[in-house]
């Protein structure tokens, strides 16, 4: 992986592969990769996961992927998502809150405009979760879908949402928690105004994940746990296109460098 701006990191995350034989592959298409949440309480709608000793009701978890790459023979080869409501060609956009209430509102794949011969020959599959520049702080209603989601996008001057986790708490509690990322200490005339360099923190974060060659039925795994470990959000505040060195926006980043948040099933 890789931090992009002044928080540059770069790391690989060696993760294990297995089969998994729950699956139809046959209604699967060339390219396509489901993504399974884990932690998630069955049959509960909305979902509820449970972070720590706690459950939470997942109000909002979704995130944009960009750059899809696969590593053959050592070298580095662009690809294209397959275009459809949820995809362009270089942007994916995963939702999943909405999957149990109202799935026609919820994305749990992404499709990649690959032929099988090509995937079986990939060592690496690579992507960054985050926007480019121009994309960023474009206004969302000329954009073509996803990137016309107003529900991932803050302002101009801040751009969209990297990822959003919204989560809450009935009860006693009755406690709301978020975590947005995206870039972080833009500089404009205004909030309508998109900046006109880029920002202090551009918060992208670059995944390196391992492939078995000739297997190109693969899943991944999803742990909104993993992604808040270490951090207790029944008291720490929220974290909302901050920098990334203020607490507790430090620990989110480094579960997302560090932690398999994200692996194959």
């Amino acid at each position: 992986m890789k931090m992009h701006g002044r928080f540059g990191v770069m790391l690989a995350i060696v993760l294990g592969l297995s089969g998994c034989d729950t699956l139809d592959w046959k209604e699967r298409e060339v390219g396509e990769i489901p993504f399974t949440l884990t932690g998630i309480e069955s049959g509960a709608c909305p979902s509820m996961v449970k972070v720590g000793p706690t459950k939470w009701q997942l109000d909002y978890f979704g995130f944009y992927l960009t750059k899809p790459e696969v590593r053959i023979d050592g070298k580095w080869q662009r690809v294209s998502f397959k275009q459809t409501k949820w995809q362009t060609q270089s942007t994916a956009l995963l939702k999943f809150h909405s999957l149990c209430s109202s799935p026609d509102d919820a994305n749990n794949k992404i499709i990649l405009d690959v032929s099988e011969g090509l995937l079986k020959l990939a060592t690496n599959l690579r992507f960054t979760m985050g926007l480019p520049f121009d994309a960023n702080h474009a206004n969302p209603l000329s954009q073509a879908s996803p990137l016309n989601d107003t529900s991932m996008f803050l302002n101009r001057q801040q751009g969209h949402r990297f990822l959003r986790l919204d989560l809450s708490q009935a009860g006693a509690n009755e406690k709301q928690w978020s975590y947005h990322l995206g870039s972080a200490n833009c500089t404009s005339a205004s909030t309508d105004t998109p900046p006109e360099a880029s920002c202090a923190f551009t918060n992208r974060v670059e995944f390196i994940l391992p492939m078995t060659q000739l297997d190109s039925e693969l899943t991944l795994e999803l742990s909104v746990s993993n992604i808040l470990a270490q951090v207790d959000i029944l008291e720490a505040p929220s974290c909302e296109f901050s920098s990334p060195e203020a607490p507790p926006c430090k620990q989110l980043l480094r579960n997302l460098l560090n932690r398999p948040w994200i692996k194959w099933e």
